[in-house]
């Protein structure tokens, strides 16, 4: 049995968590590691008239749900019988649970969308937390998406900060695992604010600009090509909103990947603007990494 950090993946049944269940189980299966199937199972609680709060007895609800996750189980040992899979039930809400458990993960899979309140939105409550706070890597899996298969493509996000980096090498580990091409793409859009204090030009050469970015992202790339030598990379440089061009890139993509926060995000923040943005926007999955 392998002892190497599991790929975690939420799972209650939803469209969107079987989409998510079979790209993680395929990823696993690929890069040689355990699955985990997680279902997080809040408690009811009820209120008396006399304003007394209580848990709800949860024995059959905790059965039911481990029903789910072996059904599901099943499925995956059945399409993948050299994969090691475990299944845990957890009680508490998803995003705490998830976030907790992702700490001993090496990625954590979940749904763009699951079911309950948040069903209706477009990025489930449950998948912007984790994705924010989660110890590991973190791909949300829109509903219906097809498990990988080898070939495709994959694009990056790259604006030359520590996170960026962080993404790339993520996304070159995944590209080679999967057979894929990759698409390293940075987007500028001139001069802007990075702190209190800053003056921008009124004027400024775009070529100059471009060049630099051009070297930024040429030095983002350098090395990783040594390491992963079978992994073919086309390299953009695109005028525009980062967002807008990450997600125009990833249209026909198999994955997107994006850093947490980039070099213009306020300190603070743990999931920037842009990433944020293609979480709820791509149409295909995205890796959040931090």
């Amino acid at each position: 049995m392998s002892l190497s950090r599991p790929v975690l993946v939420g799972y209650d049944g939803s469209p969107a968590s079987r989409a998510a269940l079979e790209w993680a189980a395929a990823y696993a299966d690929t890069v040689a590691r355990p699955l985990r199937l997680l279902h997080a199972l809040a408690v009811p609680v009820v209120s008396s008239p006399m304003g007394v709060t209580g848990a709800l007895p949860v024995d059959d609800l905790i059965d039911a749900a481990r029903g789910l996750l072996d059904e599901a189980c099943q499925e995956v040992r059945k399409a993948r019988p050299e994969l090691v899979v475990d299944v845990v039930v957890e009680l508490g809400p998803a995003a705490p649970v998830l976030v907790d458990e992702s700490r001993q993960a090496s990625l954590t899979v979940l749904g763009s969308r699951g079911l309950g309140e948040f069903r209706d939105v477009v990025l489930g409550s449950a998948a912007a937390q984790v994705a924010t706070h989660a110890g590991s890597p973190v791909v949300v899996v829109p509903a219906g998406w097809p498990a990988p298969s080898p070939g495709g493509r994959v694009v990056v996000g790259v604006d030359g900060s520590e996170l960026s980096s962080a993404a790339v090498d993520f996304a070159f580990g995944y590209a080679a695992a999967t057979s894929a091409s990759l698409d390293a793409v940075l987007a500028w859009t001139g001069p802007v604010s990075t702190g209190p204090g800053d003056m921008i030009p009124l004027v400024y050469d775009a070529d100059s600009l471009r060049h630099e970015d051009e070297a930024v992202l040429a030095g983002a790339i350098a090395g990783r090509s040594g390491t992963y030598p079978d992994v073919a990379v086309r390299e953009r440089v695109v005028h525009g909103h980062p967002a807008a061009v990450l997600l125009d890139a990833a249209d026909g993509a198999q994955l997107l990947v994006v850093g947490s926060r980039g070099r213009g995000g306020f300190r603070g923040l743990l999931l920037g603007s842009v990433s944020r943005t293609v979480l709820h926007h791509a149409r295909c999955p995205v890796a959040v990494v931090r």
